[in-house]
């Protein structure tokens, strides 16, 4: 009996012990999870302060993407309004060549208009639209091949419908000249089948007196130095001779 109480003692003793030991490595064990809770909240603490700064940084970062991106679509757009300049220029001085000439030259201040109207549309369809880069240029594309059509048409009615008035002026006064030449012509040839032949010489020797000699002209009057040079002379000499017609 006495054994059985020592051994059921011993047994108290010993679960009482472990009973301690259990608990002492229960509040290590416990200490030890609240040092790793300790860690665990620093860490995350950390963690959340490098997620903070990563996202600062990272909004940093979108600003900066941002402003690239509207910096490329500033050099975009800016390139497409020089490539539009360097195309319109060229159309210009095409325009300028194809009406050089006098079938042509009366349309070019209509396509210069046109012209006009097409760079203006497209440059506020560049500037003003939010439509994609294909879009614009789809219609952009559209809107010159409408020009060039268009163009193309007056330039090629402009050389079949036109006249030239110089030339047409230049013939009808041939015509009329020729007409007149013609009619003068007429004219002259009747007056002169009209007109009866007149003697002149008869009429030269009715017009002379009968007591002045015909080979005298009674109003020639003689300069004075040459009568007195005929005077002195041994021989006088007639200065003035007429010639009769037969």
């Amino acid at each position: 009996m006495l054994s059985s109480l020592v051994h059921c003692r011993s047994t108290l003793q010993y679960f009482a012990e472990y009973g301690h030991r259990q608990h002492e490595e229960l509040i290590q064990r416990e200490e030890q999870i609240k040092g790793f809770h300790d860690r665990l909240m620093e860490n995350s603490k950390s963690i959340l302060s490098s997620q903070e700064s990563f996202e600062s940084k990272q909004a940093s970062m979108f600003v900066v993407l941002d402003r690239i991106f509207s910096l490329q679509n500033a050099l975009l757009l800016e390139s497409r309004m020089i490539k539009a300049f360097f195309v319109y220029s060229i159309l210009i001085f095409v325009i300028f060549m194809l009406t050089s000439t006098k079938q042509t030259y009366n349309i070019r201040p209509f396509l210069y208009i046109e012209l006009f109207a097409t760079f203006f549309m497209e440059v506020l369809i560049i500037r003003l639209t939010s439509d994609s880069i294909e879009h614009q240029t789809w219609i952009i594309n559209m809107a010159r091949l409408f020009f060039l059509v268009a163009a193309s048409v007056q330039l090629l009615h402009a050389i079949c419908t036109y006249k030239d008035y110089e030339i047409l002026n230049h013939q009808m006064l041939l015509t009329l000249m020729n007409s007149v030449n013609s009619m003068q012509k007429q004219k002259e040839l009747s007056w002169d089948l009209d007109t009866d032949y007149e003697d002149w010489s008869q009429w030269i020797d009715a017009d002379l007196p009968d007591d002045v000699n015909c080979l005298d002209d009674p109003d020639y009057i003689l300069p004075e130095e040459v009568a007195e040079n005929s005077i002195t002379a041994s021989k006088s000499y007639n200065l003035r001779s007429r010639h009769l017609y037969q």
